[in-house]
């Protein structure tokens, strides 16, 4: 049974709620008052569905109190994904690529969410691209908090292996590249032409040859890169396995994005595929810059940013389920609730 839709709250109480959460606090009061106006609480019993897997709807929420869990099913067993506590997001992956759920989201302790309607915020933010700008990095930090928390189950299927400390790697090869060649390929992406302007005149290019690291994991992130040609490989050591890839990446994808909004360290490596790769590098400052860009400008490129979480959160949930049914870990769903993590 889904949870009900209580008496909306007041506007001034969902503004009070969503004001001392981190994720929304950069977000003027102004926005986050409009924000709060398409909001419904609901109240929610233990074991109780939010969402199910598959189901089409694009509503997103914020848990207020309790605990919920997302999982997969995969041979009739419950896959967990990743948990929700007081302060986070969850739902926003089909909000914003308009997919079917990829999990099942279920109240692991009783509680109440702020459910977020999102046919009449969709329609709001037509006209609004400054909240559109600012929900997009509030769902910036949600999908890469999600990420990580798949990375730590994936940790637990396969434990990492223990690396010698990593010596200091070779830097990439500076390259000149014409801004009219680094326009066509944000131009690609969709970008608007005051995001093209700023990005093609700022942005420096690297090349790295076949199996160069990137980046390793665990290292203090700084900068978030866009694959200009060649392919970038983001993988892990896994212990018994060695590395595991996670993803590749081609022209025009971002990657390298989550340790530049959250400040943690890096969650995977990222090196050179076959033919090696060239990349252009956004720093932290650049990053600034494109924040304070024209509203629309800086809501397409968050978007993009979000765009390319969507997919990675997708695929991390396809790769857990796949590493849990082959080595027969997960609960039996018919008789094991999910249990409260504190």
């Amino acid at each position: 049974m889904k949870p009900l839709d209580k008496e909306p709250p007041s506007d001034s109480q969902a503004f009070s709620d969503l004001r001392v959460f981190r994720v929304f606090q950069h977000v003027p009061d102004d926005h986050l008052e409009q924000l709060a106006a398409f909001t419904a609480e609901q109240l929610m019993a233990r074991g109780q569905v939010i969402y199910d897997e598959g189901e089409v709807g694009e509503d997103f929420y914020v848990v207020v109190s309790g605990v919920t869990e997302d999982y997969c099913t995969a041979l009739g067993r419950r896959q967990p994904v990743s948990r929700s506590r007081v302060g986070q997001i969850l739902g926003e992956t089909s909000f914003l690529d308009g997919r079917p759920r990829p999990t099942t989201a279920v109240a692991v302790e009783k509680g109440t969410v702020l459910r977020f309607r999102s046919g009449g915020l969709r329609r709001w933010l037509v006209n609004d691209h400054e909240l559109g700008a600012a929900l997009a990095r509030s769902f910036w930090h949600s999908l890469a908090a999600k990420i990580r928390q798949a990375n730590q189950f994936m940790t637990e299927i396969l434990p990492l292996e223990q690396t010698a400390e990593h010596q200091d790697r070779p830097a990439g090869q500076q390259v000149e590249l014409m801004p009219g060649a680094k326009m066509d390929l944000f131009q690609e992406t969709g970008l608007s032409a005051a995001a093209l302007r700023l990005l093609a005149s700022t942005l420096q290019a690297q090349h790295f040859p076949r199996d160069a690291y990137l980046f390793h994991e665990g290292e203090a992130g700084e900068s978030l890169y866009v694959v200009f040609d060649g392919e970038v490989r983001i993988s892990r050591q896994m212990s018994g396995r060695g590395e595991e890839p996670l993803a590749i990446l081609g022209r025009g994808e971002v990657f390298g994005e989550m340790a530049l909004v959250d400040d943690q360290v890096r969650s995977a490596d990222a090196r050179a595929h076959i033919d090696g790769c060239t990349v252009l590098v956004l720093s932290q400052a650049d990053l600034d810059a494109v924040l304070h860009m024209p509203p629309v400008a800086a809501s397409q490129f968050l978007h993009l940013v979000c765009g390319v979480l969507c997919y990675r959160f997708r695929a991390m949930i396809s790769l857990l389920a796949s590493w849990r049914t082959r080595i027969g870990i997960g609960q039996d769903y018919e008789k094991d609730p999910p249990a409260a993590q504190g």
